[in-house]
């Protein structure tokens, strides 16, 4: 189960310490190196991570002792998750407290709140890149699910969001907080589960037939329980298939908001049924678990890029969105939206809307 790191976040500058430790034995491949860099003690840096491992419940280092090379450290998986998300949280800072000029939004990158899937499968940084070196401009932006992202755009804090929630951009816009919803690429919701399928979701007739049977036979399953667009669509599901579903066999996930392959991993950890888009399942199925039924026009997932409207923001930057967006959505974005995924798996992760 992935770490809950909160509670490093409870005293003073904890969190930025840690990570400027991980950060260097990234870099320098020992912990004793970091020190030197940092100009920190060994013995103050070992005790600073060895607290934080206990608080969060999970190793941040992995130490390699002698050897040719004498030995070093490397980061967890989980210590690279962490320093990630100090990233972001850094980004999204520095976004909050920057300058106030009424031209700054002219000169600084734009500002995008992505949903997270395709953050994590890669596509969000394939068009960024691509576009940079097309016109220059820089696209920056931050991870979250689609109902944080949109509310990021109505505090003014991003210039676009990229969200699959339909239900919540309609409101959106019809609350005037966007000027336009542009469609830029579909793939699909997965209902997944373990390959032996107790719940018999491969003979479903519907995708809520399969939500259905799960409940039915109260099987275990996985909520994102985060807003994300995944989580709007599974909500939607249970509500056609007219269930209210409810714990033991149903777990609201708390840490589902740290995305859909954290959260692909915990439901084939305990053995659970969850609805994943089609990307990641591609990208991260673990061994055992498998995409059960798809296809349903119930399960199409579209992204849509949304410029925040400047006129209720005067420091968003309406033009540089408006042009991010029609350039993703125009000749130059659907080629890299059509070819991604190709080079690595085979076929395409997403499809032209």
């Amino acid at each position: 189960m992935p770490a809950d790191y909160r509670p490093l976040l409870a005293r003073d500058d904890q969190f930025d310490r840690i990570c400027a430790i991980l950060g260097a034995v990234a870099e320098q491949g020992s912990l004793r190196k970091a020190t030197e860099v940092l100009g920190v003690s060994y013995r103050y840096a070992w005790g600073l991570i060895r607290r934080a491992e206990e608080e969060i419940g999970t190793p941040l280092l992995v130490r390699r002792v002698g050897g040719a090379s004498g030995g070093g450290a490397e980061l967890t998986p989980t210590a690279q998750d962490l320093l990630r998300r100090h990233r972001l949280l850094r980004r999204e800072a520095a976004a909050i407290l920057g300058p106030e000029r009424a031209d700054a939004a002219l000169e600084r990158p734009l500002l995008m709140a992505s949903t997270i899937g395709p953050v994590e499968v890669g596509l969000v940084d394939a068009l960024v890149g691509a576009y940079r070196a097309e016109t220059g401009q820089w696209v920056r932006y931050i991870a979250a699910g689609s109902g944080q992202a949109l509310d990021l755009g109505r505090a003014g804090r991003v210039d676009l969001a990229l969200v699959h929630a339909p239900e919540l951009e309609e409101r959106f816009l019809a609350e005037g907080y966007g000027t336009g919803r542009y469609p830029l690429a579909q793939n699909d919701f997965v209902v997944c589960g373990p390959a032996d399928d107790p719940a018999r979701v491969r003979q479903a007739a519907s995708a809520v037939d399969a939500m259905r049977r799960i409940a039915e036979g109260r099987h275990p399953f996985v909520s994102r329980n985060d807003q994300s667009g995944t989580n709007v669509r599974e909500l939607r599901l249970w509500q056609l298939a007219g269930i209210s579903p409810e714990p033991p066999w149903y777990e609201p996930w708390p840490l589902g908001g740290q995305g859909n392959i954290a959260t692909l991993r915990h439901a084939a950890a305990i053995g659970a049924y969850t609805l994943i888009d089609s990307a990641t399942l591609v990208m991260a199925c673990p061994e055992g678990y498998a995409g059960l039924f798809r296809g349903d026009p119930a399960l199409v997932n579209q992204f849509c890029l949304i410029p925040v409207n400047p006129e209720l923001f005067p420091f968003v930057n309406g033009a540089g969105a408006r042009r991010f967006a029609e350039w993703a959505t125009g000749p130059a974005g659907r080629a890299v939206v059509r070819a991604f995924g190709t080079a690595a798996y085979g076929e395409p992760l997403f499809r032209l809307p």
